[in-house]
Parts: structure tokens; sequence; C-alpha cells
């Protein structure tokens, strides 16, 4: 049987018919979009029911994330929020905390409520906002008996007492780990353990908090936010980040394989589990083969795209960047060692794979951009849409180049949003903070553009980054590099037919019209004419209305 959904109006993202009043679909593929009077030669041919559920809402192509870390939210969320930003999760509300002495008094309440012998854990820390955080601050002011670990809002660094180094068994330099770069990315005077340090970690964090049981609660609450945000795809953009990737693909399945959680996830395994279990690149390929073949039809898919890491995190300023460098001269880090990644990327070029390299500062931007170039010199490649994830910091040269090589952008405009007003004063100076998220450069070379939230870097909530996208404003309701703004369809574009472009999906999702899948977002009013109060009302996803949030 046909339903066809009525609506106010149709955003289809479509430029031959962007707009229409009705879609007919049938087993969760639209067959036609148009009114009910276009649409009456396939109501001739079948049984049809007509749903007036969005009689008076606006519906758009399902959004799209092209970059999230579900395993990411559903670790942090067994912790307190306290971040710059605010967040409301299916956990809780948590307030924006945005001054050193707010942060203490924060974190100290937060203590206060936590129960049990298991350590306490906090997420959000930025020290540009919340000031200096060591181990002996920790011990003095929060607690010098009981475990206490700090989670920076950057994921890339933790802080803890003394109690949580016994914790965690690090009791010398020769308790750390062995793997590249573990030991120069630690700091066992003040507590602080950063990039490659944070392997030495994660036997202790897997044992509190990715127990079976938790990560799928975890993955609930996260299908919750994923949800509410208006999505139908996501893009995990690091299978294999906290545990072994065919373990962490066992849980997504489970949580995720049933089309009825009302979205569909690509998994994309990341090269830092490779490098760190000491995977040959010939093991590599078995191993992701195998999941692809374990995933083929279903929800949950592993095709061939592969994560690549170069420079640190941005929220850190562990990014790298070309002359003049840093204001206070630190120089950032490499996550993985050059040499590595361009061993593993060549491997992968060469086997048809499409890359995507995460690449934060503009050393790692020209590192990035080089690699495409002798990628292409040694096998040239048609349509291989090597996508630079995040692109937070990069020259104008740099954005030529990347045109002129295929590139695609994957880009996060929160950095701007909350780091624009900071990163101008502190490392890097108003010039460079004010042009990052070159989005407006990224278009005007004729790049693929999408928008991804890098959860939880960012909100699960692509209508916010649209309109971050679009206005360039910070915390602070400063406008920052205004040259920079893109336009509203533009925006609306990287979160839907342009983010299916960037995961290779176009054929199937990004757009309302026949032949594709039924995914629609469901909102209160057009976001073309009034993006900033547009609201998720709730979705469809393959035909069926999965997330009911009509009043």
């Amino acid at each position: 049987m046909i339903t066809v959904f009525v609506a106010s109006l149709i955003r289809t993202m479509d430029a031959t018919q962007p707009e229409a009043t009705a879609v007919a679909v049938r087993d969760g593929i639209i067959l036609g979009v148009g009114t009910l009077e276009t649409l009456s030669p396939w109501l001739d041919s079948d049984e049809y029911i007509i749903d007036h559920s969005f009689a008076n809402k606006v519906l758009t192509p399902g959004l799209i994330d092209p970059h999230v870390h579900p395993m990411l939210p559903a670790l942090l969320t067994q912790m307190p929020f306290i971040a710059p930003d605010e967040w409301d999760l299916p956990t809780g509300f948590f307030p924006s905390v945005a001054t050193p002495e707010g942060y203490w008094n924060a974190l100290a309440a937060a203590f206060d409520q936590h129960t049990g012998d298991d350590p306490f854990f906090t997420w959000g820390y930025q020290p540009m906002f919340h000031g200096p955080l060591t181990r002996t601050d920790l011990d003095r002011r929060i607690s010098g008996d009981k475990p206490v670990v700090v989670w920076d809002r950057s994921f890339h660094g933790i802080y803890m007492n003394s109690a949580a180094l016994a914790w965690f068994g690090i009791t010398d330099v020769h308790s750390l780990a062995t793997t590249p770069g573990a030991r120069d990315c630690a700091d066992l005077a003040t507590g602080h353990f950063w990039e490659a340090g944070l392997e030495s970690l994660m036997a202790g964090i897997q044992r509190q908090f990715l127990t079976p049981e938790k990560m799928m609660r975890g993955l609930g609450v996260f299908a919750a936010m994923v949800r509410k945000g208006g999505i139908t795809t996501i893009a995990d953009m690091g299978l294999g980040l906290m545990i072994a990737p065919e373990q962490e693909l066992g849980m997504q399945k489970a949580a995720f394989d049933d089309p009825s959680c009302g979205f569909r996830v690509l998994s994309v395994p990341i090269e830092t589990t490779f490098v760190a279990d000491g995977s040959s690149t010939e093991q590599m390929f078995a191993r992701i083969e195998a999941m692809q073949a374990d995933t083929t039809g279903g929800n949950v898919q592993v095709t061939k795209h592969l994560k690549l890491m170069a420079d640190g995190a941005f929220y850190s300023q562990g990014f790298k960047l070309c002359t003049p460098g840093y204001i206070d001269g630190h120089e950032g880090e490499w996550i993985v060692p050059p040499a590595v990644t361009e061993q593993i990327a060549k491997a992968a070029w060469n086997k048809g794979y499409q890359l995507h390299m995460h690449c934060n500062g503009d050393e790692g931007a020209k590192f990035s951009v080089g690699l495409v170039a002798d990628c292409l010199e040694e096998k040239p490649r048609f349509d291989h849409r090597f996508t630079m994830e995040h692109w937070g910091y990069s020259t104008e040269e740099q954005n030529r180049r990347a045109a002129a090589l295929g590139v695609q952008i994957s880009g996060q405009p929160f950095y701007l949003r909350i780091l624009g007003d900071k990163y101008a004063d502190v490392g890097m100076g108003y010039d460079r903070a004010h042009a990052m998220a070159r989005f407006n450069t990224v278009l005007r070379y004729g790049m693929n553009l999408a928008l991804h939230s890098d959860c939880p870097m960012a909100p699960l909530e692509p209508l916010e980054l649209a309109r971050t996208a679009v206005h360039r404003r910070t915390l602070d309701g400063n406008v920052v590099g205004p040259e920079e703004r893109i336009t509203v369809e533009q925006a609306l574009r990287a979160i839907t037919i342009d983010a299916a472009w960037n995961l290779g999906l176009e054929e199937t999702i990004g757009s309302i019209r026949a032949g594709k899948s039924a995914d629609f977002t469901v909102l209160d009013r057009d976001p073309l004419t009034d993006l900033d109060h547009a609201t998720v009302l709730g979705t469809v996803y393959r035909g069926a209305i999965v997330h009911d949030a009509m009043s």
C-alpha cells in the first residue's frame, strides 16, 4: 500500500523541484513528489492512504550528521557535564559554566553528589574558560583521598588527582604505555595526560565505563539524542576509538541494527586502533573487509571508508600551526606520526577506499593536502572524495590547492562558536582566530561542504550547526570573520544533500525525490526563511514515523 504524506511545505533540496506539498511512499522508498493531483498516476496504480500527521508542518530531507562518535556520548553521559556551553541531554540539563570560580564551585558540588567507591569523573573542562588545573589543585580543592578525573572539553586530555593516578595503577614513568608517543604526552607531576598519553588510561576507563550493560544503556541515550536532533543518518568517524572495532561494531549492531531505532549508521574504522594493536596494513584491511561482509545490507554498515589522523585537538590547542605558530611558542601534537599515516593512507588509497582525515590546524592541513597530491601522483583516481574532517584553521592557499586536488570538506563550526573570542586573545591572535571555519572560502573554490557535530564536541543538532555557519556568532554574541559566513541555503545543503555526497550516499539520501529512501525531518516552520526559529518536531525513517513529537 502507498502512503502519501501531506505537508504545508516540503523542502526537497532537489533543484529541479525545490518545493512540494505531498510525497508518496511505498516499502520505505519515495515513489513521487509533488501535490495530491500530480501524484494521481501512482495513486491510481495501488491502494493508498493519505497521512495528515504533518498537514500543517514542514518536511525536509532527513538531516545527516556525517561525523559523530556514538561511543563517546554513551560513555560521557554517564558523568556530569561542566562545560562552557550548556547541554540539554536525556540525562539532564547542564548549564553553561564559563568562569574559573564557577567551575570550581560546580566541580565541588558535583563531587559532593557522587556516591560509591568508583572514581568521580566529569567532562567539559576548558582551561581558557576555567583556568589552570593540576593534580595538586584537585588534591587540595576537591579530594585528597578519593579518585577525581576531569576529562577536558576536547576529549583529547585528562587531568586527575593523586588518588586517581593510584587507581589507574600509575606510579612512575615505567607504568605508562609504551605505544608511540604515550610517554611524551603524560605529565605525572601535574596529573595531565593528552593525545597518545591517554593510552595509559584506557584499561581503567574500559573497566569503569565500557561494560556491555553500561554501554548499551549509553547507546540508548545517544539514540535519543540523534532522534531529538531530527537526524536520520549518522557516520561514526572512529570505529575502534575506545575498544576493538569488532567489539564496538557488535554493540552498534545490537543497539541500532533494527531500523526502528530511527536512523542508519555508517561505521568508519579509525587508523589509531590498528596502530595501537600493531596490526600490519594487510591485517588491517582483512579485519575491515570482514566487518564489511558482516554488515552488508544491515542498518549499521561498514563500507570502504577509513578514518586517518593528523594533528591534535582544537579545544586543547593541540593542533599544529605553521609559522608563526602559537603566540606562547608551544607546538601542538601529531596524533599519529605522519610517516605512519602516510603509509596507511597510500595503501588504502590504492585499494579504492574513501579517506577521511582528522585535520585541525594549518600545519595539519599542509600535511594532509600534500598527502592527497602524493596519492594522486602515485595512482590517479577520479571522484576520490578525500575528505578533510573538521578543517578548523586553514589558509586561503591551502583551500585553493585542496580544491584543485578534488578534496571535500566536512567542517565543524562549533570551534568558532566556543573558541572564536578566546583564541583571538590566547594562542592565535585575532586574524587567525577569526578565520577559523573558513567555509565561505571552501564553497568559493567549489569544494563540497558538509557540517558535522563531532559529537560530543558539539550537540547533535544539525540546525544549530547550520545557524552557527550562517551567523558566525560566538558564545559572547560577537560575529567573527563575517566574510566567511555562508547562506542559509548553503547551510541546509551542508546538513542534507551535500552531507550525503560527503559520505557517498547521495543516490540514497539527502533530498526528497523519487527513488530515494523516505527519510524526512519534521519542522514547525520553513528553515529556508526562518532558520533561527525552526524547531525539530519529529522524523520519518524509511517511511515510518519513528519520533512523533507533534503537538
